[in-house]
């Protein structure tokens, strides 16, 4: 999908599967080569070290090991490509890795017409189910001469296209390290804290009221009554962080066996003999003088469990085997262990023995993250958040405030779903710390799937986004890796130029595919892509409404109308935006909602900042480019009129505003920043939620932005759990009622306010309307003149689009966001590579 057209490109929607077998007689670029000194001196020159890329147009679609010294490689390296690209072909390229610069071997381009056939009248009559126009299952395998010449050497590869219609049939993902797993129990979390003050929720046939749980509580209660283990993983883990608040907080610190401290509580639960174990990120910038860029406290929490009970593990991230040692070093800064899961023993509900409980969502036991669907800003700045504020957005102090709200999402799971969280934390562990500082949870009676099987009803899938540099993946996962029998396929010969073999075949079956292996491969190391991979699954599914939460959302740069060579390439964008225009040209009713924070966290107008608001910018701008493309086609062949984007497509963000009532700020305002907001008294609600719930069915929750950094699988390592209920599950006519529905129900509620019936049906034009007018009265009070309470905090996104173009929201003051001098619309940083932004 590209803003240009061209009579040679096509949409590949689905799935690509690609084999590098070998290559033959390449050519030696090696012989006299500066970094060959030494060979030159030896018994034998050096000869090339070939690996092979595949791309469509900028887009890498792969990259294989790179072999030393052969002029005759044995790749045998297959690869599973999601694609939703509209593209001319795919161009292999085989190069030669050099210290200096990598030299070209030569190249082949594939059309993507060989890979395109339809369904005709004659496979119709085959099987009625198919319709005319449907995309067959089209593969080739090929030896062919590099760049069409004979004395440059061959390529031999096999590709297959699967079309999206063959794909997607199961709620499991398939090709995923972690299988689905049955019998589980799960919980689904808004917010550290949920105050129950929100409008109430009843849903399901005999009218259930949804009960929203306490996360910040719920995790307390869970370290206490640990008796084996707690495992705790964290971006940031803060040990003087309070797990209550209020009367809580008082009743524990003067009534209760443990210290709701998190620091002291796990320093507790070691000396009664639990095994305590926390992995954290090691910021490379911080220090003993400097708490580091990102002030995760690292340094602290290492300081503070020195010499303990408790095993703490600081761990950076990796850089590539390639990397030049300044690439290496950026890389270990730039990049993070983002993951935020906590697994313990705990006794099983029915009292008999014990189970396991993870907790694992987007919210780490840090500062600022306490808050409630309220979300104060003056008024708990010497109460509930005394030694808690938290501002990363203007220039203000504790005294002063604001502080800065918070919105996220987490849960939690008992049953065999937590011994895969297990694995996933002893798998970093292991590669990253000392083993032997693990428990062996297998003698403790703990592994056992049947045993922690119970009668929750849940289906759940673990998915990560990490590589082997910084994870040990089962040592016996390789073995069983099956590589594709090229000769299985009913081949019919094909006559082409400049090739040694060419053949073809094709099929308007849609049989299940069949995935060889269970993680990707890049520069020959694995990696985990699958939450990626289960992002596109399930949008690819949906069949009435998205409803997405994302700090970031970038991506699809193929999509955009520049800087498509922008590596940033998940395709989280493209596969919504396709979705949409299937169901615009289908004429049947969808919506996607999608909430992200006013800007991302930082000062707007920094560079950093602004340079994240421009790569979203033009990932927004290129969806909603297809979807108006959409539905001009669909008002001019029929007699539909008046249909806009927001009939199907809608951004949102949060915001707060509170009069003088109550306020606990007791300074005098110093910054300009201070002064301004003590009279304008707003702050946006910041949106740090990862999260996407897919036709009320599924809800997929953890730690991954949309954005490349988090879905790449080389960049962040991210964790994801994917959750559903067997009996409640979407057809083709209907939402399911179940947990997941009340949900999002409970939200929507909080968020606004109030319990409107449209919010039951989220595809209807009636709930696009009232949800849009709701944030359209906020916005008015959000930006107005007058200081209000705001107990609603829905808000469109601060940007609109006028003419096809996007601007600043009418009301924004020259275009920058209230009570600041940065630009909506972000402006491309010099400073900041755009793989460390993006």
């Amino acid at each position: 999908m590209k803003n240009d057209s061209s009579v040679n490109s096509c949409t590949l929607w689905g799935l690509l599967h690609i084999k590098v077998i070998k290559c033959n007689n390449l050519r030696n670029l090696d012989s006299l080569n500066i970094k060959n000194v030494k060979a030159l001196f030896g018994r034998q020159r050096d000869k090339s070290d070939p690996y092979v890329t595949a791309f469509l147009e900028d887009y890498r679609l792969l990259k294989t090991r790179h072999i030393d010294d052969d002029l005759d490689p044995v790749f045998n390296e297959e690869f599973y490509c999601p694609v939703a690209h509209c593209t001319e072909g795919i161009t292999f390229k085989v190069k030669d890795k050099d210290l200096i610069k990598d030299e070209s071997l030569g190249k082949y381009f594939l059309p993507v017409s060989e890979l395109i056939q339809t369904v005709d009248q004659k496979d119709i009559d085959e099987d009625s189910s198919l319709n005319e126009g449907d995309l067959k299952r089209v593969g080739v395998h090929k030896v062919v001469y590099l760049d069409k010449k004979k004395d440059h050497g061959t390529l031999e590869f096999f590709v297959e296209f699967i079309p999206v219609r063959m794909l997607s049939k199961t709620m499991e993902v398939p090709g995923s390290y972690f299988s689905q797993t049955k019998g589980n129990s799960v919980k689904l979390y808004m917010n550290a804290d949920d105050d129950g003050s929100s409008p109430v929720i009843k849903y399901g046939a005999d009218e259930k009221v949804w009960t929203p749980p306490r996360l910040w509580r719920d995790i307390y209660d869970a370290i206490c009554n640990a008796k084996v283990f707690v495992y705790m993983v964290g971006w940031s883990i803060d040990t003087c962080q309070c797990l209550l608040r209020g009367d809580e907080l008082e009743e524990a610190r003067n009534k209760g066996k443990y210290d709701p401290q998190i620091g002291p509580l796990l320093k507790q639960k070691a000396e009664e003999g639990v095994k305590v174990n926390i992995m954290q990120w090691d910021d490379y910038s911080s220090g003993v003088m400097f708490p580091g860029m990102m002030k995760t406290y690292d340094e602290k929490t290492r300081t503070y469990f020195r010499g303990t009970k408790v095993d703490a593990a600081f761990m950076n991230m990796v850089g590539g085997e390639t990397n030049t040692l300044l690439e290496g070093q950026s890389k270990k800064m730039a990049f993070t262990h983002h993951q935020k899961f906590i697994i313990m023993d705990c006794p099983k509900e029915n009292g008999e023995g014990k189970e396991l409980l993870a907790f694992i969502g987007g919210i780490d036991l840090t500062e600022g993250r306490w808050d409630n669907q309220k979300h104060p800003l003056f008024r708990t700045l010497r109460s509930l958040h005394r030694d808690d504020f938290y501002g990363k957005c203007f220039h203000t102090s504790k005294e002063d405030g604001p502080r800065q709200p918070w919105h996220d999402i987490h849960s939690a799971v008992r049953g065999p779903e937590a011994i895969h969280l297990v694995q996933a934390f002893q798998e970093r562990w292991t590669k990253q710390a000392d083993a032997s500082k693990l428990v062996n949870l297998q003698y403790k009676g703990l592994l056992d799937d049947d045993e922690l099987e119970n009668s929750g009803g849940w289906c759940a899938q673990l998915s990560r986004s990490i590589d082997s540099r910084v994870n040990c993946f089962d040592p016996t996962i390789e073995q069983s890796f099956v590589q594709t029998n090229i000769d299985s396929f009913g081949w019919s010969p094909v006559s082409e130029k400049a090739t040694k073999l060419s053949r073809r075949f094709c099929t308007a079956s849609d049989e299940a595919v069949s995935y060889g292996r269970c993680l990707d491969s890049k520069k020959g190391r694995l990696v985990d892509t699958s939450i990626h991979n289960a992002n596109i699954h399930h949008i690819r599914r949906a069949r009435h409404s998205i409803y997405i939460e994302s700090q970031y959302f970038m991506g699809s740069s193929f999509m955009w109308s520049k800087d498509r060579d922008v590596k940033c390439g998940n395709m989280i964008a493209a596969e919504l935006t396709l979705k949409i225009c299937e169901k615009i040209a289908a004429r049947e009713p969808f919506t996607v909602y999608i909430l992200l924070p006013m800007w991302m966290e930082g000062i707007p107008a920094a560079g950093a900042t602004q340079g994240l608001l421009h790569w979203q910018r033009v990932t927004i701008e290129a969806m909603h480019k297809e979807v108006q493309k959409a539905l001009d086609a669909r008002m001019a062949n029929s007699s539909d009129f008046g249909l806009k984007v927001s009939d199907y497509l809608n951004f949102y963000c949060l915001g707060n505003r509170e009069t003088e009532r109550g306020s606990e700020a007791k300074g005098t305002p110093d910054t300009e920043d201070e002064i301004a907001l003590s009279k304008t008294r707003r702050h946006q609600i910041y949106i740090h939620s990862k999260m996407m719930i897919v036709d009320d069915e599924v809800a997929l929750i953890g730690t991954a932005n949309i954005n490349q950094r988090s879905l790449d699988g080389c960049r962040d390592s991210e964790i994801m759990m994917t959750s559903w209920q067997p009996d409640h599950l979407a057809t083709k006519d209907s939402i399911p009622h179940g947990d997941i529905h009340a949900f999002r129900l409970h939200i929507w509620a909080a968020i606004t306010n109030q319990m409107d019936d449209a919010f039951r049906n989220p595809s209807s034009p009636e709930c696009v309307k009232a949800f849009n007018k709701i944030a359209q009265e906020n916005w008015q009070k959000y930006v107005g003149e007058q200081t209000v309470e705001m107990d609603s905090h829905l808000l469109p996104s601060p940007f609109e689009f006028v003419d096809g173009k996007l601007k600043a929201r009418k009301g924004l003051k020259d275009g920058c966001f209230s009570d600041t001098k940065a630009p909506v619309l972000g402006r491309q940083s010099l400073i900041f590579p755009e793989i460390f932004l993006t």
